[in-house]
């Protein structure tokens, strides 16, 4: 069995806080969480922050379109 296409197991000393990072941030995947930590230097609440940032620029932009 091949490996391709499988995606990079999350180290279980993460788990904990990416389920806390969902908490806050709500609808965002395990893995979408992850990828944001190690952009972010795995600083939580700086990934916190952008996570939530993308979901008021996603509700802005449907916002502004349903008003046009």
């Amino acid at each position: 069995m091949s490996n391709i296409g499988v995606r990079a197991s999350i180290p279980s000393n993460v788990r904990k806080t990416i389920q806390d990072i969902k908490e806050i941030t709500g609808n965002h995947s395990e893995e979408e969480i992850y990828a944001m930590l190690r952009d972010c230097s795995m600083d939580p609440n700086e990934t916190a922050q952008k996570l939530l940032l993308q979901v008021c620029t996603t509700l802005e932009g449907e916002l502004n379109e349903a008003t046009l």
